[in-house]
């Protein structure tokens, strides 16, 4: 009966599926494989997930006259303004304690932040009360070196770390 090319292909097809079974259908295997991957993410609390560093920046302290300050806690208000300089070839660390401090280390890498961490940490020792600092990095910094340096200032127990901007230098 089927004399059409069309009519005799359509039902060979039609015998071939009746012989292997129905088609297979594969929105159930993706669906299963779709939750799989989505609970393994979620649940993934290996070494590479722990390995990952966060920072709890804060916001820069701020210049208040002295009715201002009036109002404030004693707690809210700095004894110490400590800031952290990042150039592209030195790191300057200046606080306001005693007159005045400033320490200029030559180098952003290696050796100069094993000296940061030294210098920051015993700034640290001497003003207990004091646990913020501002990071102020230029134009050119990338940002693995402001994350070595971020590092650096957790690792010497500050924990009020805000970064800062400067004016940009104009062209």
């Amino acid at each position: 009966m089927a004399s059409t090319y069309f009519h005799r292909t359509r039902l060979r097809r039609k015998a071939q599926k009746a012989a292997l079974g129905e088609e297979i259908n594969l929105v159930p295997l993706v669906d299963i494989l779709t939750s799989i991957v989505f609970f393994s993410l979620l649940t993934y609390a290996g070494s590479a997930l722990a390995a990952l560093t966060s920072f709890d920046l804060t916001l820069p302290p701020t210049v208040v006259n002295q009715a201002q300050a009036a109002q404030l806690r004693e707690k809210e208000v700095l004894n110490l303004l400590l800031a952290v300089r990042v150039y592209d070839d030195r790191l300057e660390i200046e606080h306001s304690a005693d007159g005045g401090y400033r320490r200029v280390i030559f180098g952003i890498a290696g050796v100069s932040l094993d000296t940061l961490e030294t210098e920051m940490a015993a700034i640290r020792e001497k003003y207990p009360e004091n646990r913020d600092v501002l990071v102020v990095p230029a134009d050119g910094i990338s940002y693995d070196g402001i994350v070595q340096i971020l590092e650096r200032l957790k690792r010497a127990r500050y924990s009020g770390i805000a970064l800062g901007t400067r004016s940009r230098a104009r062209s």
